[in-house]
C-alpha cells in the first residue's frame, strides 16, 4: 500500500513537473496578483526574507530549507518575510483555486514561461515580471493590438516592442486578442473598466529610462512627513542622508521602486514596489519616518535641484486658500504637478506668474494651482483634499561672492548633506569634502594667484566650474549625471567692497568634436577578443557626455556568448591632473553600482556579452579607459552566471560574471584582458578649455596608437621563450668557443 502511494505521488510530481517547465526559448518569470492567495496545502513554508528570494528559489526549483530540488509552481507570499510554496498553481495554470477575498497582506505569484526573450528583457533579476488584475482592462490607449497564440506570447510582445514604450497590456482569453498601451492605471485610473473574460497586465520590467514614457520625462518626488505603508517591508539600507534615499529609488535594479520610506534619525531607507495607490487600505501615520512617492512629470528638470529632494511636500486632508491661478479638471496628481512646473516656467519667462502650491482633489480628479504657500495663505481641514507645498530650492542652487580673494560659492541645504565641493578636473588640488553640513563654501583664487582651481580670465569676467557631488558615489570625484554642475563668474574690475557674482547651474548633455584615441586589444592565442563602446544605435563611439546611455561589448571570433565571462572591469584616468584613484565597476563578476553599470547579458543574437553604461567621467581628465579581465571557458557547458547581492539593497540578481579565484585557471579555461578609452564631456567646456586643459592628457597618449595591449600569461611565456633562446645561443657559442680552442693544438701537432 505505502509503494503504491509513494508510486502515485511520484507520477503526480512529474506531470506537474511537465507543465511548469520552461523550454530553452522560453524564459522563466512570475506573474503577480496583488491581494490573493491560493488555497491549499503549501509543500514547503519559509521565511526567506522578502518575495525576491522566495522567486529565485521558485524558479530554480529548489527547496529554501534543504537545498534539496523540488518542484515550484507558485507562491503566496506575506507582504513581511514568509513564503509558501506550491506544486500546483490556480486555475487556469493549473488546478487550484484562489481564496476569494484575501487580506491585503497576501500576493500570488504564479511561475509562467515567457517566449523569445531573455532574462533580461523578462526582468528576471527582480520578483516578477507583470502585476495581472483579473477580469479588468485600461480602454483608450492602445497602441498596437495584435492575435497571438496564448496569455505568454502577449507578455512577450509587451517586453519586446520597440516602436513605443508598452508599459501595459489587456488580453482577451475567448479571441487572444492583445493590446499593448503607452499607459497604465495609475496614469490613467479613470479609465480602468471591469470586463469578464479580459485581464490587464501592468509592465513590471520598465526603468528608470522609460517609465514616465517614450521621451524619459522626469521623476520628482512627493513627500509625506511621519507617514508610511504599513504591513509591507521591502529591501532595506542605511544611507546618511535623504538625497540618498531617493538616489536608491532611481537606481533600484530589483524593485520597481514606487515609494521610500527614510528613517531621518536612524538613517534608514526603505525602497518599495508598493504605493498609496496599490495599498490604500494600509496606510497611516507614524512618528519619526517620511513617505516619499516619484512622480513622472512632463517638464525640463535639467536647472532644477528638485532632482536631488523631495520636490513637494503632501499635507493630507487640507487644503489652501487663496485665488486660483491654474486649474485643471479629471487629471492625476502626475499631470497637476506637470502643471505646476509649466506654470511656473511660463511665469518665469513673463515675470508676472509663478506656482508655489497645489490643492488636489481625490474624489473629482481635480488641480488648482497657488501662487503662495503656508507663510502667506491659511491652510485648513479638508477630506477630499490634499494639499502640495512647493519645496525645491531656487532654480540657481547656489550664491557666488566676488572678494579679493577670489570667488566664493556658497551652497545651502535643506537637509544636512554629506559630499564633495570641487572645481571640475581639479579635485586633488581644489575640493572641500563635507559630512551633515547645512552649508557648504569654497574659494576659487585668481589664476594669477594658482592654477589649482582652473579659473580662468575672458571678457572681463573670472570663471570657474563647480561640482558638487549628489549621486553617492564614492570616491567622490566619479562624476556621473546626478551630480550638479554650476558655472560661476565675477567681473574682475570690482572694487574692494563684496559684491554678488553669476552663478548658472548647467546640463550635462552636450559632446565636443574632439577625436579620442583608443587602445587596441590584445590578440594572444588561441582566444581573441575585442571590448568596444556603443551608442544606442550601436555605432562605436570614442566621446560621449556625462550620463548618455551606452553599451560596454565584448565580441570573439572564437567564442561565443556562453562561452565567455567578465571578471573585473576597473576604470582609470588617462592624463590630467592630480592623482589617479582607479574606479572598480565590475568586481568578482558584479556590477558594483548597477545605476552605472548593468548585469553582464548574454546577446546570443549578435554572438556577444553586453551590458548596460552610463557615460561618467574621472575628475581631472575627459579621458577615461576601461580595462576588463574576460575568462574564457571551453566545453558544450560553458561559463556558469553569477549570482550577485546588490550591496545597497541586499537583494539578489543574475550576472554573466564570475569570482576571481586566488587558484590556478581549471582545465579549458583562458583569461585575457581588454580594454578601451572613451573621451566624456560636460556642457560648458569649450575646445580652447579642452585643448589647455588636456595638454598632458594628449602628450601621453601622443604614440598611443602603437600600442598593444598583451595578456600576463602571454607575456609570461613569450619572457620565458626568449629566455630559452638566449641560454640556446649561450652553450652553441660555448661548444663553438672549446671545439676552436682543442682544434688549434692538433693542427700544430700534426705540423
Amino acid at each position: 500500500m505505502s509503494r503504491a502511494i509513494l508510486l502515485l505521488l511520484a507520477v503526480g510530481v512529474a506531470s506537474v513537473s511537465a507543465v511548469f517547465e520552461c523550454s530553452s526559448h522560453e524564459t522563466t518569470a512570475f506573474v503577480r496578483i496583488p491581494r490573493a492567495r491560493l488555497d491549499g496545502t503549501p509543500v514547503v513554508i519559509s521565511t526567506a526574507g522578502h518575495d525576491l528570494t522566495c522567486a529565485q528559489y521558485c524558479r530554480n526549483n529548489i527547496e529554501p530549507t534543504t537545498g534539496a530540488q523540488r518542484v515550484c509552481a507558485s507562491f503566496n507570499f506575506d507582504g513581511r518575510e514568509t513564503c509558501y510554496f506550491f506544486d500546483d498553481a490556480a486555475t487556469p495554470a493549473g488546478t487550484s483555486q484562489l481564496t476569494a477575498n484575501p487580506s491585503a497582506n497576501n500576493f500570488y505569484y504564479e511561475k509562467t514561461c515567457i517566449p523569445n526573450v531573455s532574462a533580461h528583457e523578462a526582468c528576471t533579476y527582480r520578483s516578477f515580471s507583470f502585476e495581472r488584475a483579473r477580469n479588468t482592462q485600461l480602454e483608450g490607449f492602445v497602441k498596437k493590438s495584435v492575435t497571438v497564440k496564448n496569455r505568454e506570447h502577449c507578455l512577450s510582445a509587451c517586453l519586446k516592442e520597440k516602436e513605443f514604450v508598452c508599459k501595459s497590456v489587456n488580453f482577451h482569453y475567448d479571441t487572444s486578442l492583445c493590446e499593448l498601451s503607452v499607459e497604465d492605471k495609475r496614469s490613467k485610473p479613470t479609465h480602468v473598466r471591469m470586463s469578464e473574460g479580459i485581464d490587464y497586465y501592468d509592465n513590471n520590467c520598465l526603468s528608470r529610462q522609460n517609465r514616465c514614457g517614450p521621451s524619459g520625462g522626469n521623476l520628482v518626488f512627493v513627500k509625506t512627513t511621519n507617514f508610511e505603508i504599513r504591513y509591507y517591508d521591502h529591501t532595506q539600507s542605511v544611507e546618511a542622508q535623504e538625497s540618498y534615499c531617493l538616489q536608491k529609488c532611481l537606481d533600484s535594479l530589483n524593485t520597481f521602486c514606487r515609494s521610500v520610506e527614510f528613517n531621518p534619525k536612524e538613517k534608514n531607507c526603505i525602497v518599495s514596489d508598493e504605493d498609496t495607490f496599490s495599498r490604500a487600505d494600509q496606510q497611516g501615520q507614524v512618528v519619526g519616518k517620511d513617505y516619499y512617492e516619484p512622480i513622472c512629470v512632463a517638464a525640463d528638470l535639467s536647472s532644477s535641484t528638485c532632482r536631488q529632494q523631495a520636490a513637494f511636500e503632501r499635507f493630507i486632508g487640507s487644503s489652501i486658500e487663496g485665488e486660483v491661478v491654474a486649474s485643471a479638471q479629471g487629471v492625476t496628481i502626475s499631470d497637476c504637478i506637470s502643471l505646476c512646473f509649466q506654470v511656473s516656467i511660463l511665469g518665469w519667462e513673463m515675470g508676472n506668474l509663478n506656482c508655489k502650491s497645489i490643492n488636489y482633489d481625490r474624489t473629482a480628479s481635480s488641480c488648482f494651482i497657488y501662487a503662495v504657500g503656508r507663510q502667506d495663505a491659511n491652510i485648513k481641514a479638508n477630506p477630499s483634499m490634499d494639499y502640495y507645498e512647493f519645496n525645491c530650492e531656487s532654480q540657481f542652487g547656489g550664491m557666488a561672492l566676488c572678494t579679493n580673494e577670489g570667488i566664493r560659492f556658497i551652497v545651502n541645504t535643506k537637509e544636512p548633506y554629506t559630499g564633495a565641493i570641487y572645481a571640475a578636473e581639479r579635485f586633488s588640488t581644489c575640493s572641500q569634502v563635507v559630512e551633515n553640513a547645512k552649508q557648504i563654501s569654497i574659494t576659487f583664487p585668481p589664476p594669477t594667484v594658482t592654477s589649482d582651481c582652473g579659473t580662468v580670465i575672458r571678457d572681463g569676467k573670472m570663471e570657474a566650474l563647480v561640482v558638487v557631488s549628489l549621486d553617492g558615489v564614492l570616491p567622490h570625484q566619479v562624476t556621473t549625471e546626478w551630480d550638479r554642475f554650476y558655472r560661476v563668474s565675477c567681473d574682475v574690475s570690482m572694487d574692494k567692497m563684496v559684491k554678488e557674482g553669476s552663478v548658472v547651474v548647467t546640463t550635462i548633455y552636450e559632446a565636443s568634436s574632439q577625436n579620442t584615441t583608443v587602445l587596441d586589444v590584445a590578440t594572444p592565442p588561441p582566444v581573441t577578443a575585442e571590448l568596444q563602446i556603443l551608442n544606442q544605435l550601436e555605432e562605436p563611439l570614442h566621446k560621449a557626455s556625462i550620463g548618455d546611455p551606452l553599451l560596454l561589448v565584448i565580441t570573439s571570433e572564437q567564442a561565443g556568448p556562453h562561452n565567455m565571462m567578465v571578471t573585473e572591469c576597473t576604470a582609470t584616468r588617462v592624463g590630467g591632473f592630480g592623482d589617479t584613484v582607479p574606479f572598480t565597476l565590475i568586481e568578482n563578476g558584479c556590477p558594483r553600482y548597477p545605476a552605472l553599470v548593468g548585469p553582464v547579458e548574454q546577446d546570443f543574437d549578435k554572438n556577444r556579452l553586453k551590458s548596460d553604461l552610463r557615460a561618467f567621467r574621472l575628475d581631472g581628465s575627459y579621458d577615461v579607459q576601461i580595462v576588463c579581465s574576460i575568462m574564457f571557458c571551453a566545453g558544450p557547458n560553458g561559463c556558469p552566471v553569477s549570482n550577485c547581492l546588490d550591496s545597497g539593497t541586499n537583494e539578489l540578481f543574475m550576472s554573466h560574471g564570475r569570482k576571481k579565484r586566488s587558484a590556478d585557471l581549471e582545465a579549458g579555461e583562458t583569461e585575457e584582458k581588454l580594454s578601451a578609452i572613451i573621451r566624456v564631456f560636460a556642457k560648458g567646456e569649450d575646445e580652447e578649455e579642452m585643448e589647455m586643459g588636456n595638454n598632458t592628457m594628449m602628450n601621453s597618449l601622443a604614440d598611443s596608437t602603437d600600442l598593444l595591449c598583451i595578456s600576463e600569461p602571454f607575456f609570461v611565456s613569450s619572457v620565458v621563450s626568449l629566455s630559452v633562446i638566449c641560454f640556446a645561443l649561450s652553450a652553441i657559442i660555448a661548444i663553438w668557443g672549446c671545439h676552436s680552442l682543442h682544434a688549434k693544438p692538433t693542427k700544430q701537432v700534426a705540423a
